[in-house]
Formats: structure tokens, C-alpha cells, sequence
């Protein structure tokens, strides 16, 4: 009897750890941006606030943007898909009320799909935002801050939808390109959102025919393993926003953590960090920013300044990898990121595009400066690379030439596999004697501080 009752006793012992395991395992996993509900409903926690948005930019353009604000307490709030005539069709089960600060949770019957659209009135005011999370029955998911910024990334989605784009530029692209800049800039101006839906389009089509070229050879399921990272990155932002609230500094410090998880998915993905920046930083973006050069002045220098700043840290990030598997020393490494963060800094606080041009000739003088240290024996094949990278008629006044205001997917992907050919060749040829580690590691370096 005292044998049957001790079993029984280890018996569930036994049972309770194995219950107690799987629900903190459960409750591990904090890049899910889905909480649990009991519920039979599928809901949406957010919050309206009159903030303009996150400056991703994170300085001033002309006092355009600022990014205070405070909740909006009697917003009534809906949830509602976008039609494919680009119309709304209301699928909460019912409205509801913003509270003292701003707060809701809207419920819908839907489940299994994303990109829905949370529209709160007040008034005459309305704001809308997309929320990436895929809804599901049972849970919860975040929308981001429904503010000035996500009400123009929604609508810009709505025309998307409404042109069948949506699968050409995803929400993952709106968020990258707009900011509380952009947004100041282009808001409730139909012709300003076409504008900056092409430069969005442009950008993803040069992407992707630069990703099939046989210089990245990115593969199909490469690709699309980099979509789905992308995706789940942009839902966990939007709920990391959402717990961020007032805190510009937390929210800053989510936006570069989403930036680092688009690096992230392309790197998981197997494509090397280098060749995301040429992608990124070179190729796609000069499709971007030259189909920006179309609208006004004020949006131009907003939507230029938001792209170079991501390219600072890109270029950062990349930069440092490639210093790294060269071997640099920790004071080069050291200095190396702190002319990384000196960029960043410097794009910040820039109010015209020359300054910005002026930032990256600083950080390029700096890297190639401390590249001479790392390749000392090579210091002076460095310099003859660099002379015939920039100087009259050399391989970047080539790239520029043919490139120059072009927005041809051709025309651009060409001129740049070109240059990045040409950078190689001329390494190569240069350093006499060194190594393909050493060679490739010098021509990806000058590349990289080059592309701007």
C-alpha cells in the first residue's frame, strides 16, 4: 500500500514538472509578438496617439517632424481589411473606445489573416495603421502606434492594394522607406503618395532582378526565406513599438533592432552582409533615390536623408565584419565603428544633402585609413586602387555616368556589377603577392565606402 502511494505521489509529481515545462517554454519565446487569449476572437491591442511618428532619421528636417505626442482618449476604433479596389470592409465584431491613454482592443472573427487595418475617428480626424501579425483565434496581437506616420504607411498600402502592387512592394518596404519625415511630407497628398509608391516599386523590382543576377545568385528559396524573416521582423516591431509607448529612446532602440533583423534575414538566409549592402546600399536604393528626385524638394530631402541613414548603418555593420575576418586589431576595430557611429551622427544632423555627401567622405577617409594599417604591406596598392576607383574618368565616375538619373532595373544592375567587377580586378592586379582572403578583403572594403 505505501509502495501503490508513494508512485502515486512520484506519478504526479512527474505529470505537474511536465505541465509546468511546456507553459514555461511557452512563454519563452519573446520574438512571438502574439499573446494568448481565452477568447474565441482574434484581437488587437493598440494605441492612437498625436504623435507625427518615429523619426527613423532621428533629426530634424527643417522642424517638418516631431515625434511627441500623447494618447487620444474617445477615438472610436475599428478593425478592417482592405478590399482589392483598394475600399475598406469593417470586420471587428464590434467598435470600441479609446481609454485615457489611448488604448484599445479591437476584436474580429478573422483568423488566419494579416495586413488588416485599424481606423480610429475622432471628430474630423481619422488615423489608420496596418498591423503586419497575422490574426489568430485565441490570441492577441499588437498594432504599431496609430499615428501621423502609420495613417500615410496605411494609406499608401491601401493604394498598393488597390493597383494589385502588393506583391511587388510589401509592408515591410513601406516601413523601411517612411518615417515621420516622409509622412510630414507627403500626407494626404495623392499625387505625392504615387510618386513615393514608385520609388517604393522601382527599389523592389532593381532588388529583385540584382538578387537573380548571377553576381549575388540568391536563390528562389533563398528569397523567400528572407520574405518570411522579413515579415515576422516587421510584427515583432510593431509590437515592440506598441510596448515602447511614450519612450522615444526605447522606440529608437527597437527601430535599429528592426533594421538589424532585415540584415539578420538576409544573412540567415546564407547571403554574406557585404553583398546585402550592394544590394541595399547600392543597387536598389539608386533606383529609389533617383525616382525620388521627381518630387519636391522638402520630400526628396526627407526620403534621401531616411535611405542614408539606414545605409550608415549597413555600411557600418558591414564594414566591421569585413575588418574582422581581416584581422584588424581591436584599436582598428575601435576606430573603424566609431567612424561608423560619426556617420550616423553626422546624417543626423544634417539639413542639406551636401552635408550628408560630406559625412560619408569623412567615414570614407577614415576606414580607408585604418585599411592601410590592417594591409600595411599592401598600403600602397591601396592607394593605386583608390586613384583608379576616384579618380578623373576612374570605375566611380564610370558607375555614375552610366547610372546618372536612370531609373532602368537594366541599367542600374548592369552599371553596378560592373563597378563591383572592376573594384575586384583592379585589387587583384594591385596587391602582387597576396592572398584571395586578403584581396577580396581590401576590394569589399573600398567597395563598400564607395557606394554612396
Amino acid at each position: 500500500m505505501l509502495n501503490k502511494r508513494k508512485f502515486h505521489r512520484n506519478y504526479v509529481f512527474s505529470i505537474l514538472i511536465l505541465v509546468l515545462s511546456i507553459v514555461f517554454a511557452a512563454c519563452s519565446n519573446d520574438n512571438n509578438p502574439v499573446d494568448s487569449n481565452p477568447s474565441g476572437t482574434s484581437k488587437v491591442s493598440g494605441r492612437v496617439t498625436t504623435s507625427d511618428g518615429l523619426s527613423k532619421t532621428l533629426g530634424k528636417n527643417g522642424g517638418a517632424a516631431s515625434t511627441q505626442g500623447g494618447g487620444v482618449q474617445g477615438a472610436v476604433v475599428i478593425l478592417a481589411q482592405v478590399q482589392a479596389d483598394g475600399s475598406l470592409s469593417t470586420v471587428s465584431t464590434q467598435s470600441v473606445t479609446t481609454d485615457v491613454d489611448g488604448k484599445f482592443t479591437v476584436e474580429t472573427k478573422l483568423s488566419g489573416v494579416k495586413n488588416l487595418v485599424v481606423v480610429a475617428t475622432q471628430s474630423s480626424t481619422t488615423w489608420k495603421a496596418v498591423v503586419s501579425s497575422t490574426v489568430q483565434t485565441g490570441t492577441t496581437v499588437y498594432a504599431p502606434p496609430v499615428n501621423t506616420e502609420a495613417t500615410t504607411e496605411a494609406e499608401i498600402f491601401i493604394r498598393l492594394k488597390a493597383a494589385g502592387k502588393t506583391n511587388v512592394v510589401s509592408q515591410s518596404d513601406v516601413q523601411l522607406y517612411v518615417n515621420a519625415d516622409v509622412a510630414a511630407q507627403i500626407k494626404g497628398n495623392a499625387n505625392a503618395e504615387d510618386q513615393f509608391i514608385t520609388c517604393l516599386e522601382n527599389e523592389a523590382k532593381t532588388r529583385a532582378q540584382a538578387s537573380s543576377n548571377s553576381y549575388f545568385g540568391i536563390t528562389s528559396s533563398q528569397t523567400q526565406a528572407i520574405v518570411d524573416a522579413r515579415a515576422q521582423a516587421q510584427a515583432s516591431f510593431e509590437a515592440a513599438l506598441y510596448a515602447a509607448g511614450e519612450s522615444q529612446s526605447a522606440s529608437e532602440t527597437e527601430w535599429n533592432n528592426y533594421q538589424r533583423a532585415i540584415i539578420s534575414a538576409y544573412t540567415n538566409a546564407g547571403v554574406k552582409v557585404e553583398a546585402y549592402a550592394k544590394l541595399m546600399g547600392g543597387i536598389s536604393s539608386k533606383a529609389f533615390v533617383n525616382s525620388a528626385a521627381s518630387m519636391s524638394s522638402n520630400a526628396y530631402m526627407a526620403a534621401s536623408k531616411s535611405y542614408y541613414l539606414r545605409l550608415a548603418l549597413v555600411l557600418k555593420t558591414a564594414t566591421e565584419v569585413k575588418f574582422q575576418e581581416a584581422g584588424a586589431s581591436s584599436s582598428q576595430m575601435s576606430t573603424v565603428a566609431s567612424a561608423g557611429t560619426s556617420l550616423s551622427a553626422s546624417i543626423k544632423n544634417s539639413i542639406t544633402f551636401n552635408q550628408m555627401m560630406d559625412a560619408f567622405a569623412q567615414y570614407h577617409s577614415s576606414v580607408v585609413a585604418q585599411l592601410k594599417l590592417t594591409f600595411s604591406a599592401y598600403a600602397n596598392a591601396i592607394d593605386t586602387i583608390e586613384a583608379g576607383m576616384n579618380g578623373m574618368g576612374g570605375m566611380k565616375a564610370i558607375l555614375n555616368t552610366a547610372v546618372g538619373a536612370s531609373v532602368s532595373t537594366d541599367v542600374i544592375v548592369n552599371a553596378y556589377v560592373n563597378f563591383f567587377n572592376s573594384c575586384k580586378t583592379a585589387a587583384q592586379t594591385a596587391m602582387t603577392g597576396a592572398s584571395s582572403a586578403q584581396v577580396n578583403s581590401v576590394s569589399e572594403i573600398l567597395i563598400l565606402v564607395n557606394m554612396n
